[in-house]
C-alpha cells in the first residue's frame, strides 16, 4: 500500500506540474491521480478519517453543490454536460482530505511541481518565440511586438497568460518563502518568472506581483532582504530591456488609461447585475445565462462580447448572475473563510495566495475556466490539510 501511496503522491506531483501548460495532458493526470487516491481510499477505510472531506472541505466542495444547482436549474435532466469542468471540485479534496496528514507533510513538494511547471512552461514559450523570430529574421526590437506577447506568446503551451501568470505569481510568492531553495537557482528562477510576466502582458497578475512586492517592501524587508533585492533586480532589469526594446503595442496595453478603469470591461458588469436583478434569488442557472447576456450586449450595441460569448469578468458578478444571492453569499463566505483562517493560522504564503485569487476575480472569472477551477481546488484542499507551512514547525491547525 506504500508503493500505492507513492504514486498517488507522484501523480498529484505531475498533475500540478502540468497545472500551467496543456490542459488536455493535465486534466489526464488529474484524473490519474483521483483515481490513485480513491483506490488508496478505499484499501485504507478504516484507517481514513471521511469526516475531514466533510468538515474540513467545505470551503471546496460548497461551489460544486452551486454548480450541481445551476446546472439542473429549472428541473431540466440536462445539465449533465455542465458539471463536466466542475467535478474537481469535489472529487480533489475527497482524494486530499481523508488522507490529510500525508498530504500537509509533502506540501513543499506540490509548491516546487507548479514552480518547476511554470519554469518549463515559460522555455516553451521563449523557445517557440526564438525559433519564430530566427525563422522571421526578425530584428530584437520585435521582441515585445504583439505577435510575441499574450496569447500568442502562451499559444504553444496550450495555456492563458492571465491564469498562467496568476501561477507564476504564486510560485515567486512560495520561493520568497521557502528556505531550503539553491540560492543561486532561486535567483535565476524568480528573474526568469518576472522576465516571464512582463511577456505574458497582463496586467492582472503584474498588478499582483507589484502589489506583493510594496507589501514585501514594507514588512517583510527586515527578514527577508536578499529577496526582496531578488525582485528589485528583476523589476529593474525587466524595465530596462522594456525601455531599450519594447513595443508601442505594449506601451498601450500595459500603460494606458483603460489599465485603471476599462469601460467596456464596466459595462459588462453591469449585464451581469441586470440579469441579477432580475433574478436576484437564484439566479437564472448555466442554461440561461450565457443566452440573457447576449441578449443584453445586443440590446446595448456590444456586438463583440456577444459574438465571443464574453463571461461576467468578475466572479462575484457570475455567481450572482447564476446562483443569485445565494450563490453570491456562498463565494464570499467561502473565501473570506479560508483568507481569514490562513491569517489566524499565521501562514503568511496561503494568506497571500487567497488574497491574489480574490483580488483576481475582479476582472476574470477564475471558476469558470477549467484551470482556475483545478488551481483552487487543488490548493485550498492542500491549505485544508491543517499544515501550518513553517518550515521550523510541523503542526497541524483544525480549521474548525
Amino acid at each position: 500500500m506504500e508503493n500505492l501511496r507513492r504514486l498517488k503522491s507522484g501523480a498529484l506531483y505531475m498533475a500540478v506540474f502540468t497545472l500551467p501548460m496543456y490542459m488536455r495532458l493535465n486534466n489526464m493526470l488529474l484524473a490519474v491521480f483521483i483515481a490513485l487516491a480513491v483506490t488508496d481510499l478505499i484499501y485504507r477505510w478504516r484507517g481514513m478519517e471521511m469526516k475531514q472531506f466533510l468538515i474540513r472541505g467545505w470551503p471546496v466542495w460548497c461551489f460544486f453543490v452551486l454548480a450541481l444547482w445551476a446546472s439542473f436549474y429549472g428541473g431540466s435532466l440536462a445539465g449533465f454536460h455542465y458539471l463536466e469542468k466542475y467535478w474537481s471540485l469535489v472529487l480533489v479534496p475527497l482524494a486530499i482530505l481523508p488522507d490529510y496528514k500525508h498530504f500537509a507533510a509533502h506540501k513543499r513538494q506540490v509548491f516546487l511541481a507548479l514552480t518547476w511547471g511554470c519554469v518549463v512552461t515559460l522555455i516553451i514559450c521563449y523557445v517557440q518565440l526564438a525559433v519564430v523570430m530566427i525563422g522571421n529574421n526578425e530584428p530584437l526590437l520585435s521582441f515585445y511586438a504583439s505577435d510575441h506577447v499574450g496569447q500568442r506568446f502562451t499559444a504553444v503551451a496550450d495555456t492563458h497568460p492571465t491564469y498562467l501568470g496568476l501561477f507564476v505569481v504564486t510560485s515567486i510568492l512560495f520561493l520568497i518563502q521557502d528556505r531550503l531553495f539553491n540560492k543561486r537557482i532561486k535567483v535565476l528562477v524568480s528573474l526568469l518568472l518576472m522576465f516571464g510576466l512582463l511577456q505574458l502582458a497582463s496586467r492582472m497578475p503584474l498588478f499582483l506581483f507589484l502589489f506583493f512586492f510594496v507589501f514585501l517592501l514594507v514588512n517583510q524587508m527586515q527578514h527577508k532582504r536578499w529577496q526582496v533585492g531578488i525582485l528589485l533586480l528583476g523589476i529593474l532589469a525587466c524595465s530596462s530591456v522594456f525601455i531599450l526594446i519594447g513595443s508601442d503595442y505594449m506601451r498601450d496595453k500595459m500603460f494606458s488609461p483603460e489599465i485603471v478603469v476599462d469601460d467596456k470591461r464596466v459595462q459588462r458588469w453591469e449585464v451581469s447585475y441586470e440579469i441579477f436583478q432580475e433574478n436576484p434569488f437564484l439566479g437564472v442557472g448555466y442554461g440561461n445565462v450565457q443566452a440573457l447576456r447576449n441578449e443584453k450586449f445586443m440590446e446595448k450595441g456590444y456586438e463583440l462580447a456577444a459574438s465571443k460569448n464574453y463571461n461576467a469578468h468578475n466572479q462575484f458578478l457570475e455567481y450572482l448572475s447564476t446562483n443569485g444571492a445565494f450563490g453570491g453569499f456562498v463565494y464570499a463566505i467561502s473565501l473570506g473563510f479560508l483568507l481569514l483562517l490562513s491569517i489566524y493560522r499565521r501562514d503568511p504564503l496561503f494568506s497571500l495566495i487567497f488574497l491574489a485569487f480574490i483580488i483576481a476575480n475582479l476582472t476574470e472569472s477564475m471558476m469558470v475556466r477549467i484551470k482556475g477551477i483545478e488551481y483552487f481546488a487543488l490548493f485550498a484542499s492542500l491549505f485544508l490539510c491543517g499544515f501550518r507551512g513553517d518550515n521550523n514547525h510541523k503542526e497541524y491547525l483544525y480549521p474548525i
